[in-house]
C-alpha cells in the first residue's frame, strides 16, 4: 500500500471534489498561479486558471465524472508532484457513457497547494459522448421550437 501523504491526499481530494462538482472546494486548493491543462492537443483546449476550469467543467453536459482513484501500483509521486492512471464510469446529462481513462499530474506549491492539473484522457469518449449530446441538445431544441408554434428548422 502507497503511503498517503499530504500531496496525495490533496489529490484525491481533488478527484472527489471534481466528482461531487465541488467547485467552492477546487478553488480552496489551488495556488493563485493554478494551471490546469487537458489533452490530448487535438481537444483544441487552452491552458486555464481556476475560474477558467471552473467555467468549463460547469458548462459540460456531463451528468456525473464518477472517477476513480487510482490502485496503489498506479501512482508515481516525486518532491512536489504525484502522477497517475485512472479511468472514470460517468454519465452524461442525457445518460449517455463517459468512461474513459485519464493520466493525470498534479504539482504543488511551496505552500502545499496544488500549482497544476495536468489531465490527457481519450479524446474519442469525449467526441462520441459530446457528439451524442449535440444531437440530443439541437432535437430538444427543435422540440421546444415546435411548441412555440415557430417552425423555423435550426
Amino acid at each position: 500500500m502507497v503511503a498517503i501523504s499530504q500531496h496525495l491526499t490533496l489529490a484525491f481530494a481533488w478527484i472527489t471534489a471534481t466528482n461531487q462538482k465541488n467547485f467552492t472546494q477546487l478553488r480552496t486548493m489551488t495556488s493563485p498561479d493554478f494551471v490546469s491543462v487537458v489533452g490530448p492537443a487535438s481537444l483544441g483546449l487552452a491552458p486555464t486558471n481556476i475560474e477558467d476550469y471552473i467555467t468549463r467543467e460547469e458548462g459540460a453536459p456531463i451528468a456525473s465524472f464518477n472517477i476513480s482513484l487510482p490502485a496503489d501500483d498506479k501512482i508515481v509521486e516525486g518532491n512536489n508532484s504525484i502522477f497517475f492512471a485512472t479511468t472514470s464510469n460517468g454519465r452524461t446529462t442525457h445518460g449517455f457513457p463517459w468512461k474513459n481513462e485519464y493520466l493525470y499530474t498534479f504539482t504543488f506549491s511551496d505552500d502545499n497547494l496544488i500549482k497544476s492539473v495536468t489531465e490527457f484522457s481519450d479524446p474519442t469518449i469525449a467526441a462520441t459522448a459530446l457528439g451524442n449530446e449535440s444531437v440530443v441538445a439541437k432535437a430538444e431544441l427543435n422540440c421546444q421550437w415546435g411548441t412555440t408554434g415557430n417552425t423555423t428548422a435550426v
